[in-house]
C-alpha cells in the first residue's frame, strides 16, 4: 500500500482529531479538513440536484400523459405543495420546461365544475398575468402568447384561453379599447386575418383586403371605432409575418370560433373590398 502524501496524511490526522481530542489539530490540517468538508458538501449538492432533476422529469412525463391529473404528479415530485394556490401552480408550470406545450395548453384550458372553486380559470389567469404586454401592440402580444403553449383544438377551450388573454391585454393596455370584449373580438379577428392571408387553400383574389379588415372591426369597440391607423399597422404586420402557432393545426378551429364571435357563422375568407 503506497504511503500517504503529506497533505493526505494531514487530512487523515485532522479528521481523526475531530473525533478525538487526544490528538491536536495543526492549522494546516484544519484547513485540509475544511477543504474536504466543502468537497463532500458539493458532492451532496450534486447528488441532490440530480435526484431532483429525475423527479421533475418523471413528474413532467406523467403530466404530459394526463394533464388533467398533472398537479398530483408535481406535488409528489416536490415541485408543488399540497393544496398549492393557482398562482403557485401557474409559476410551477412556467418554470418546468419538461412539460409538453400541448399538455400545458390542455391543462390551462380545462373547465371548472359548475359547483366549486374556479381553480383552472384562476390558474389560467395567473399564467397569462405572468406576461408583460404593456409594451406591445395586440398582434405582437398575441404572437408572444401563442408561442408559450399549444392551443387545444376545441372551440370552447380556445374561448377560455383567448378570454384570459384579452383580459390581461386590456388590463395592460386599456387605451384605445372601450372594454375587454373589444380586445377579445379583435384578437379573434387577427387570427382570422392571419389564417386568411397565409392559407394556401384561399386563392389570392379572395384574400382579405385592408378595407375588409377595417369593416370586420367596425362596431366591436362600443360607440367608438378602433383607430384605423392601428388596424392598418396590424394588417401589414400580419401580412408580412405570419403568426405561427405551435403544432400548426389550430388555425382552423380559431377561425371558426372567430366567425362565431363576429356573427359570421361558420364561413371563412374575407375577400372583397
Amino acid at each position: 500500500k503506497p504511503p500517504l502524501t503529506p497533505p493526505a496524511e494531514r487530512s487523515r490526522r485532522a479528521l481523526c482529531a475531530t473525533a478525538s481530542s487526544d490528538e491536536p489539530v495543526a492549522a494546516g490540517e484544519a484547513a485540509d479538513v475544511a477543504g474536504l468538508v466543502e468537497v463532500h458538501r458539493l458532492v451532496e449538492v450534486l447528488r441532490a440536484t440530480k435526484a431532483r432533476k429525475r423527479r421533475v422529469q418523471t413528474a413532467a412525463a406523467e403530466f404530459n400523459r394526463k394533464p388533467g391529473k398533472g398537479t398530483g404528479a408535481l406535488v409528489r415530485a416536490g415541485i408543488l405543495a399540497e393544496g398549492a394556490a393557482p398562482v403557485e401552480v401557474a409559476a410551477a408550470l412556467r418554470a418546468t420546461a419538461a412539460i409538453d406545450k400541448a399538455a400545458l395548453g390542455e391543462f390551462l384550458s380545462l373547465p371548472d365544475p359548475k359547483e366549486g372553486p374556479l381553480f383552472h380559470k384562476e390558474t389560467l389567469d395567473a399564467f397569462v398575468s405572468g406576461f408583460d404586454f404593456a409594451a406591445y401592440r395586440i398582434d405582437e402580444a398575441l404572437r408572444i402568447f401563442l408561442q408559450a403553449f399549444r392551443l387545444p383544438g376545441e372551440a370552447q377551450k380556445i374561448d377560455r384561453v383567448m378570454e384570459a388573454f384579452a383580459g390581461a391585454y386590456y388590463h395592460a393596455n386599456p387605451d384605445p379599447f372601450y372594454h375587454q370584449d373589444a380586445c377579445y373580438v379583435l384578437a379573434f379577428s387577427i387570427i382570422m386575418l392571419n389564417t386568411d392571408l397565409h392559407s394556401t387553400k384561399i386563392a389570392a383574389e379572395n384574400k382579405m383586403t385592408l378595407p375588409s379588415f377595417w369593416r370586420q372591426a367596425e362596431g366591436i369597440n362600443g360607440s367608438t371605432d378602433l383607430p384605423q391607423e392601428m388596424l392598418t399597422t396590424i394588417y401589414h404586420a400580419i401580412k408580412g409575418d405570419e403568426i405561427r402557432m405551435l403544432g400548426g393545426g389550430e388555425e382552423a378551429s380559431l377561425s371558426r370560433a372567430g366567425w362565431r364571435h363576429l356573427g359570421g357563422g361558420e364561413g371563412g375568407g374575407g375577400g372583397g373590398g
